[in-house]
């Protein structure tokens, strides 16, 4: 099996990283994509790693700090992919243990992240990594351009 480097994202990688939103259910354009990265490097706390085998881009992950009156501050996974060709080969592991070391180095004590209800398989990984499960909740929003 290649090598897998895990290495912060950069815009030469949008594309891939845009094909793997669809693989996690998010499906976008590149140029779309493009904007999103754009907004996320101008924001302060956050870090986006992609896991790069034989020159192709097979998943990427986005952590950002989460502060929050109520709680700790925290660093949120917001984003976690695997290629599905890949999976169950260390990868999703690698790149969350990327999120922990930048967590640590930002001075961070916890990690937490969302996954829906039905994404039973990413729950079983979390879980066999060491995320436990600490509640369950409904997610709302309001599209602004329509209210």
């Amino acid at each position: 099996m290649a090598e897998t480097r895990i290495r912060p994202m950069s815009a030469a990688d949008i594309p891939a990283v845009a094909v793997l939103s669809g693989d996690l259910g998010y499906p976008c354009e590149a140029a779309t994509m493009a904007k999103r990265y754009a907004a996320v490097r101008a924001a302060p706390d956050n870090e986006i790693w992609v896991a790069e085998r034989d020159g192709q881009v097979v998943g990427w992950a986005h952590a950002h700090g989460g502060h929050l009156l109520e709680a700790d501050s925290y660093v949120e996974i917001g984003g976690l992919v695997v290629s599905p060709a890949c999976r169950g080969q260390g990868v999703g592991r690698r790149l969350l243990a990327a999120c922990e070391q930048w967590a640590r180095t930002k001075g961070y004590a916890r990690i937490r992240l969302r996954s829906g209800s039905q994404r039973l398989d990413a729950h079983a990984f979390y879980r066999r990594v060491g995320y436990q499960d600490v509640k369950t909740s409904l997610t709302f929003h309001l599209d602004l351009s329509q209210a």
